[in-house]
């Protein structure tokens, strides 16, 4: 402990006495790191497993309307079209139909305008919500007016969000709210919905139609091909029946998984996050090479000193690397730190902007994303922008650095 507190005493000691250049390194890479740090748990929550998209790779998604092969609407779908269509697919574990609505709902006697999702029972298993306070409706419950909500919903209308028991009123009926769930990202599928009531008590206000979105779970082991060829096989079917379409077009039906890439983009998605990683990267680190540079070019003497006293170029290369480091990870730190307040301050714009939820980015931080990914990045901004100018600062003689570097 006493060695280190000798090797890194000068260390601070330059910093203290450099705050300009130590301000301007710490500042510029905690900018870096809170875009990288959301930039990263946002893809992840796109690619990866968010709670709601835990099984994504294994859940299809069917179109609302029915289309023949020249893509030409035929058919809206409802519950009892699904289920029909569902007594032919084979294979999978269960499946699930909603409506969104938006309407106008009245809570500690004012109204607001929201969006309710009226779904099935089988819901909460194609789509595993964590719950905070209560439970999913049951059997019962799904013939009464129950409602569950978020939990950023229930902590803005009720105090320390305690929502159990609460009474909300829309569309001329009184519901209690029996659940509540903790946010996932709006990005997440789901995500940007607060409010969950029954569908029996779905009125088709205002959209006037009963088409339903529907998801289909199927087993881990199943292949996606396998899964496919199930639902496909059973859409064409039913279209053939029961609407006389010979051919449905099926191009609209496809995993959670792939939906979400189609949606953000694709293979331009990654592409696109890479080449931001690079730009974030890149401009911070010229910008601090050229000002470590000059920093260090100031500092000739002084490292020529330390070297004319026994330092050998490894260990003044390393001194000038660790100021460096010291600089970036409290930079780092700070940004990540910032990244709760970014957030929230994104948050409360989408939902001033939002009538379908109360919404978040990001509800929480993957800290295992920041280690295999965040770290290793802070360590190459580190090594790039630091190294650099330490070994253009320490390659010359001794001689030349003691009279102040070359001319």
């Amino acid at each position: 402990m006493g060695k280190l507190r000798i090797y890194f005493k000068p260390i601070w000691y330059n910093i203290m006495h450099h705050k300009a250049y130590a301000g301007f390194c710490v500042f510029g890479t905690m900018l870096t790191f809170v875009f990288i740090t959301i930039l990263l748990q946002v893809t992840n929550v796109i690619v990866g497993n968010s709670v709601t998209n835990v099984a994504k790779e294994r859940t299809v998604s069917l179109p609302e309307v029915l289309r023949n092969e020249f893509d030409i609407p035929v058919k809206g779908l409802n519950s009892s079209d699904i289920r029909t269509l569902m007594n032919n697919a084979k294979g999978y574990e269960c499946y699930t139909c909603y409506q969104y609505q938006a309407t106008s709902v009245k809570v500690n006697g004012r109204n607001y305008d929201y969006g309710v999702l009226f779904i099935d029972k089988a819901y909460w298993d194609v789509f595993q919500f964590e719950f905070i306070q209560g439970h999913s409706f049951t059997d019962g419950e799904m013939q009464m007016p129950c409602m569950i909500v978020s939990e950023r919903w229930a902590k803005k209308f009720f105090r320390e969000g305690k929502a159990i028991g609460q009474e909300i009123q829309f569309q001329g009926e009184t519901y209690k709210i029996t659940g509540v769930v903790a946010d996932v990202s709006f990005i997440a599928q789901g995500g940007a919905i607060s409010l969950w009531v029954p569908e029996k008590f779905n009125k088709y206000i205002p959209t006037g139609n009963d088409y339903v979105s529907s998801y289909v779970l199927y087993p881990e082991k199943m292949s996606v091909d396998a899964m496919m060829k199930s639902i496909t096989d059973a859409f064409q079917l039913y279209g053939k029946v029961y609407c006389n379409v010979e051919r449905s077009s099926v191009k609209a039906i496809c995993t959670v998984e792939q939906m979400m890439l189609r949606r953000y983009g694709g293979d331009l998605l990654l592409t696109g996050v890479g080449a931001i990683l690079v730009i974030l990267l890149l401009i911070p680190i010229l910008n601090i090479i050229l000002l470590s540079m000059a920093n260090a070019s100031l500092r000739n003497s002084e490292i020529g000193l330390q070297r004319a006293l026994g330092a050998t170029q490894k260990e003044a290369f390393m001194f000038i690397l660790m100021e460096n480091l010291l600089l970036v990870v409290l930079g780092t730190l700070g940004g990540i730190l910032l990244t709760f307040p970014i957030c929230g301050w994104i948050d409360k714009w989408g939902s001033l902007n939002n009538s379908v939820g109360e919404v978040t980015l990001l509800p929480e931080l993957d800290w295992t994303l920041f280690f295999i990914s965040a770290l290793p990045l802070m360590l190459l901004f580190s090594l790039l922008s630091g190294g650099i100018p330490a070994w253009l600062a320490i390659k010359h003689s001794i001689m030349e650095m003691l009279k102040g570097g070359e001319k």
